[in-house]
C-alpha cells in the first residue's frame, strides 16, 4: 500500500508540474505587463506603451555584451522619438546598492533604467542569458526576441523595427480602380 501512495504522489506531481511550468515566450506572444522599477519611480507597465514600439533588453553591468549593447540601444531611442519608440534597459540580477551606483554611472545615457533585482520579471519574460532582448510591436505582442549580442545583428535589429513601424502594403484590389468609361461612337 505504501508503495502504491508514493509511486501515486510521485505520479500526480509529475501530471502537476506542467501545469506550474513557465513557457518561454514566443513571437506572437503577449509579454507580461509588470517590467519592473524604473530609476525615475514607479513600477513600469507596457500596457502603457500601446501604440509604441517597446524593446526591452535584459543585462548586468558584469557583462561585457550587455555594456556594449547600451549605448547602441541609447542611440536607437535617441533616433527614433519616444512617440514612436521606447527602449527600457532591465538591470538583471543585481542589489539595490549595485543598481544604484548603476544609476549614477550611467546619468548621461538616454535610457530609462528598470530594475530586476531578483530575476523575477526576467523569469516572466523567459530570461536565462543576458543580454536578452525582446522586441514588441504597436499591437501589444512580441515580434522579435534576441539572445546575446554582436554589432553584426544591428541591421538586422534595425530592419526588424523599422518593420514594426511601417505597415505593410495594401493589395491592389479591382475594386478599388474605377472602371473605364465608354468609348463614344
Amino acid at each position: 500500500m505504501l508503495r502504491f501512495v508514493a509511486f501515486s504522489l510521485f505520479g500526480y506531481a509529475v501530471l502537476a508540474f506542467p501545469v506550474y511550468a513557465k513557457q518561454p515566450l514566443q513571437v506572437g506572444d503577449v509579454p507580461p505587463d509588470n517590467l519592473g522599477w524604473a530609476s525615475t519611480g514607479g513600477n513600469v507597465k507596457l500596457s502603457d506603451y500601446r501604440g509604441k514600439i517597446v524593446i526591452i533588453s535584459f543585462w548586468a553591468s558584469w557583462c561585457p555584451p550587455c555594456r556594449k549593447e547600451l549605448p547602441v540601444l541609447a542611440a536607437m531611442q535617441k533616433q527614433a522619438t519616444r512617440d514612436k519608440v521606447v527602449v527600457f534597459a532591465v538591470n538583471w540580477k543585481e542589489g539595490r546598492d549595485r543598481y544604484r551606483a548603476i544609476i549614477k554611472t550611467l546619468k548621461d545615457v538616454d535610457l530609462p533604467l528598470v530594475s530586476d533585482e531578483n530575476g523575477y520579471f526576467g523569469g516572466e519574460f523567459g530570461v536565462k542569458a543576458i543580454p536578452h532582448m525582446i522586441i514588441i510591436g504597436r499591437d501589444g505582442r512580441i515580434a522579435a526576441v534576441h539572445v546575446g549580442y554582436g554589432e553584426s545583428e544591428i541591421p538586422t535589429l534595425v530592419k526588424e523595427i523599422n518593420g514594426l513601424w511601417t505597415p505593410p502594403p495594401r493589395p491592389a484590389t479591382t475594386s478599388e480602380t474605377p472602371p473605364e468609361p465608354p468609348a463614344a461612337d
